[in-house]
């Protein structure tokens, strides 16, 4: 394997090539420097790899969190080596205030625990041996060092940097410390230390560092971005429909309409937009919005009326997209056919809002007597070509019934 010497603040480390591609290094390049001097590497196409470097530093810059778990865990790598001998071996010591990539991902851990989620806090020590495992600052009993939870003891410790392997080995945990306890809240706190170290019990595997995020203490870039998902992003009631007979646009559309992300006129007036009128352009008849451009609006009844027509369906009024989902489940469809329709009534609303575009914006009107025939067509073509079996256009006209799928 071709490896290549990289020297970097006066220290020379050697690097396998397949390192560097994987970004091993990419953590403390200071841009204020010259980052590398290549004329030590041993073999030519160095400007190949360092330009896959920069890739990858741009490919990986949203995991952040695989980044510090990386360090908090201390895998042994190279990059590792190189973070501890510039920014120290205590992660919460290390400055935030450097324009370097290691810093510019500190600080957006640190943004993350501003806002609620302090990610070091869920990285947590099992003991095996306790060899690996610093008694006061690692955590490894209930969710915080110890020398938080005992700071009366800890100002007591004269080895600070002490193992749990050495403390459980002496004579006395109070062995280390430069006096005797003495009453009050020492005593206190050393009978609560006392109370809880009866529990530990050390045993010949390695120590390790879980994750408590996952059930199984891995730790996982999806479990973290699903928990970061569920506590900054918006959540809805609703669940997200996908039809996947008709193209993404559509579903996009669809999507933003059920979560009145549409700029209608109301919509738009509530941003601050000047408008000559609110009234629907479509009939002119009441303020536009999302409900009444799809189901209340004279041109959105008729168009929803003739659908129901065309697939036999007992049409109801319907107010919103509530009731729609409601009068919509109350259908007993085989699940395939059941999709077809609702793809239908997206390509419907797809087309309403198309023909309510034209109207405002183009100048001349459209033709509103072709709107039903654009749906069928449509929507025949964008199903038809996604489905795994073939029906006639026949079939889709006289009856969707009676397509075999």
């Amino acid at each position: 394997m071709e490896k290549f010497k990289v020297i970097f603040k006066g220290k020379v480390f050697v690097a396998p090539a397949k390192e560097l591609f994987y970004l091993e290094i990419r953590v403390f390049l200071e841009p204020k420097e010259s980052a590398f001097n290549t004329t030590d590497y041993e073999s030519n196409g160095s400007a190949k790899i360092l330009n896959m470097v920069r890739q990858r530093i741009v490919m990986s810059s949203r995991y952040e969190s695989n980044w510090v778990w990386r360090f908090i865990s201390g895998d042994g790598s190279l990059w590792y080596k190189v973070i501890q001998a510039i920014y120290g071996s205590k992660f919460d010591l290390h400055v935030t205030d450097q324009p370097s990539i290691w810093c510019s991902i500190l600080r957006e851990v640190k943004s993350l625990k501003d806002s609620g989620f302090d990610f070091s806090s869920h990285c947590k020590k099992r003991i095996g041996d306790g060899s690996c495992t610093s008694f006061w600052y690692d955590i490894w009993l209930a969710d915080a060092p110890l020398c938080v939870q005992f700071p009366r003891l800890f100002a007591l410790e004269l080895d600070k940097e002490i193992v749990v392997a050495n403390k459980m080995g002496a004579s006395s945990v109070s062995a280390s410390f430069r006096r005797d306890v003495r009453d009050g809240a020492e005593r206190q706190q050393w009978d609560d230390l006392s109370s809880i170290m009866n529990s530990v019990v050390l045993s010949s595997s390695k120590d390790r560092w879980t994750c408590d995020l996952s059930g199984d203490g891995e730790f996982k870039v999806k479990v973290i971005r699903n928990f970061i998902d569920d506590l900054f992003l918006p959540s809805s009631d609703v669940a997200t429909r996908w039809v996947k007979f008709i193209p993404i646009k559509v579903n996009v559309f669809s999507w933003r309409a059920r979560r009145d992300r549409l700029p209608t006129r109301v919509n738009l007036s509530r941003r601050g937009v000047l408008l000559d009128s609110h009234l629907c352009p479509l009939c002119n008849a009441a303020m536009e919005d999302v409900q009444h451009v799809f189901f209340r609006c004279d041109v959105a009844r008729v168009v929803l009326r003739k659908i129901c027509r065309w697939w036999d369906l007992d049409w109801q009024e319907i107010c919103s997209f509530s009731d729609w989902d409601a009068w919509f489940l109350s259908f007993r469809l085989s699940s395939r056919l059941k999709s077809i329709l609702e793809g239908v009534f997206y390509v419907a609303w797809w087309r309403i809002w198309r023909l309510r575009n034209q109207l405002v914006f183009d100048a001349s009107p459209p033709n509103r007597s072709t709107i039903f025939d654009d749906i069928v067509s449509w929507s025949f073509l964008w199903c038809s070509s996604r489905c795994n079996r073939v029906f006639s256009w026949e079939y889709w006209l006289k009856n969707p019934y009676l397509i075999s799928l």
